[in-house]
C-alpha cells in the first residue's frame, strides 16, 4: 500500500510574514514596510495565477439581479 503524502505546508518564509503582521496588528503599530511588500507581491502573484487559471468571475451582478427577483 503507497503512503505517500501530500503535503501542502505554509513555506516558512510566509508564516514568518504572519507572525509579523499579527504581532503589528496585535500591538496596533504599522506592519514594517519590508513585510508589507513581500505580502502585497505575493498577493499580486496568486492574483494573476487565478485570474489566468479561471478568468473574470463576475458573480456579483447576477447574485443582486436574483435577489431582486425574489
Amino acid at each position: 500500500m503507497d503512503t505517500a503524502e501530500t503535503t501542502t505546508a505554509t513555506p516558512p518564509d510566509v508564516l514568518d510574514d504572519m507572525k509579523a503582521v499579527a504581532d503589528a496588528i496585535a500591538a496596533s503599530r504599522p506592519v514594517p514596510p519590508e513585510v508589507a511588500k513581500r505580502v502585497r507581491e505575493r498577493s499580486e502573484k496568486v492574483q494573476e495565477q487565478l485570474l489566468r487559471q479561471y478568468g473574470v468571475r463576475e458573480i456579483a451582478v447576477d447574485l443582486i439581479r436574483q435577489v431582486r427577483e425574489e
